[in-house]
């Protein structure tokens, strides 16, 4: 319980019934400590975990590691985090509660070396913690004492601040989704339940700048693809607005319709079936429940050995939804002056570099612009128009060793070798524990390759 009161103390006086069955509910247990699966040996090959009675240790890759955190409600399963210094980095190996069984977590089963050189970066611990404390400038170094301030997802994430509501209790001074107009009542959701493929911040704004109340194109824009697509972990808001249910009900269902965020249903089965009911009357004519057909658990192709719940509600036997094409599409439009920036950089982190080229091109370049243009030009072969953009950028940005990471590999491209170490080792002092920055300079000196790789496993042993 003491992960909540980090971020619901407020609430408590008012609404501790509500905020302690909050407590039984997936989101306040977003972050955790290990839990009982800690005490679950296992081993694979090349991999092992272990309980030692008062901690859990990963083995892979040679290295052995101390789990910090454990992330997710263990619904389907968890993901772990290994604190390296003042750095966060995910497990290669996953808890999967239905198998109740350790395997390797998703994206790991196609390394060909399993590591903990995976990066968790502030935008990962957005939908997953109520709080983090990132280092500005940095792609995963954390306050060193602190890193997770406030673990659990608690009130504010849907009713935005409650200091005011805490002072004077009226319904009218805190955010209540289910009275927003759709779009900034659908936005509450959407801010942790529609990945898309690819999530774009306005100039100038962090995925946390969302408060409810908000359309979330206010803060940054989502964009999925303009075809069919494969089924993903994170796509319950897109699903669902595929229903002909949704259609049907013209913005009335939403989430909350059948979810309630507070408290999860002691007699899950019987809780969806009355939600069913309450628009399909006799809505179980084989005796079934409604969500056994219309809504089975499937594969995602991004969830690894496990399965989640398809919200597009269809028809059982329904036709498989295939990929078409690469094309993008704004989830919601943003502002006008946004749309080709927008669109543009989607492409860019898709990897549709010649998409995203002619769309930015002509826009204003602010600093996202900027990185994606210079980016854009290295890869397509014209280094010196890179670095131009690139040291820009690095001048407006000095303190970012993302930045300087991207001047160093445009610098030694251009041919010149003895800058880029320079600018590779500058975002080093920024980040120890940035693995490209090492890869880089091994490329820069390959007779001293050795060393680097050497350097960065010395770095990850403290």
């Amino acid at each position: 319980m003491w992960l909540l009161l980090l971020a619901m103390a407020a609430c408590l006086p008012c609404h501790e019934k509500i905020v302690r069955s909050f407590a039984k509910t997936g989101m306040s247990r977003s972050i955790s400590p290990p839990a009982v699966e800690a005490r679950r040996a296992q081993g694979g090959p090349g991999w092992a975990v272990a309980w030692n009675g008062t901690a859990l240790r990963h083995r892979a890759g040679g290295e052995e590691r101390t789990i910090a955190w454990a992330v997710g409600s263990g619904h389907e399963g968890k993901s772990y985090l290994v604190r390296i210094g003042d750095a966060l980095f995910q497990s290669p190996l996953s808890w999967y509660s239905r198998r109740g069984a350790w395997d390797l977590s998703p994206g790991f089963a196609r390394d060909q070396a399993l590591d903990f050189f995976r990066p968790v970066t502030n935008d990962c611990l957005f939908c997953h913690a109520g709080r983090a404390a990132p280092v500005p400038g940095t792609l995963n170094r954390y306050v060193l004492n602190d890193p997770i301030p406030e673990p659990a997802i608690g009130c504010a994430r849907c009713h935005g601040n409650g200091a005011a509501h805490a002072q004077d209790g009226r319904r009218g001074n805190i955010v209540n989704p289910s009275k927003l107009a759709p779009r900034e009542r659908d936005s509450v959701c959407e801010q942790c339940h529609l990945s898309g493929a690819a999530r774009v911040p306005n100039p100038g704004r962090t995925f946390a700048d969302f408060q409810p109340g908000m359309a979330l194109e206010d803060i940054f824009s989502v964009y999925v693809l303009a075809g069919a697509q494969d089924f993903k972990v994170v796509s319950h808001s897109e699903q669902l607005a595929l229903s002909k249910c949704a259609v049907a009900s013209q913005t009335k269902l939403w989430c909350a319709s059948c979810h309630d965020p507070h408290r999860e249903p002691a007699d899950a089965p019987r809780w969806y079936q009355t939600k069913c009911n309450g628009c399909h009357a006799n809505a179980r004519p084989h005796g079934d429940a409604c969500t056994d057909c219309h809504m089975p658990k499937a594969s995602a192709h991004d969830g690894s050995h496990t399965v989640f719940t398809d919200h597009r509600i269809q028809r059982p036997g329904a036709p498989a939804r295939t990929k078409a094409d690469r094309d993008l599409r704004p989830w919601r439009e943003p502002a006008e002056p946004l749309r080709a920036r927008g669109l543009g950089l989607a492409y860019v982190g898709t990897g549709e570099w010649e998409k995203g080229y002619a769309l930015l091109r002509d826009v204003s370049q602010d600093a996202e612009v900027q990185a994606a243009l210079g980016l854009l030009f290295l890869r397509s072969g014209r280094p010196s128009l890179a670095v131009n953009v690139l040291e820009r950028d690095a001048k407006e940005q000095p303190k970012s060793s993302t930045r300087l990471l991207n001047l160093a590999a445009a610098l030694l491209a251009a041919g010149q070798p003895g800058r880029a170490k320079a600018e590779a080792l500058r975002a080093i002092e920024i980040e120890p524990l940035l693995r490209d920055a090492y890869v880089l300079l091994a490329e820069i000196e390959p007779r001293r390759a050795g060393y680097w790789k050497g350097e960065f496993a010395k770095r990850m042993r403290r």
